[in-house]
């Protein structure tokens, strides 16, 4: 197991988002499972700015989201679907590679 140790949010959200964006750049195709939550607003910040500076390319990444809460629609303002539209309109994702898990 790696144990990365960090003084604060902002550097092991840094961090993550390097990681993230190595894999990415080592398999363009790569699914991700992203968590959404404020916990990820960092790391997603992060990897909007490597987006777009031009150095990393979601063109190709799957994704889906970790988390839904039962019962909110995909336009409940509070609803995790609603929050990764931030994320997800500020880099070059398509919509067609991105999923939101339901439970039925």
């Amino acid at each position: 197991m790696l144990v990365i140790l960090k003084r604060d949010d902002e550097e092991i959200s840094r961090q993550a988002a390097q990681l993230v964006a190595s894999a990415v750049r080592k398999k363009p195709a790569l699914t991700l499972g992203l968590a959404t939550g404020s916990t990820m607003v960092g790391v997603y910040k992060h990897l909007v700015a490597l987006n777009k500076q031009g150095s990393l390319d979601f063109s190709r990444v799957v994704t889906f989201n970790l988390d839904e809460y039962l019962g909110l629609s995909a336009a409940h303002p509070q609803s995790f679907h609603y929050f990764m539209q931030e994320p997800y309109s500020r880099w070059n994702h398509p919509r067609q590679l991105r999923s939101v898990l339901r439970v039925l």
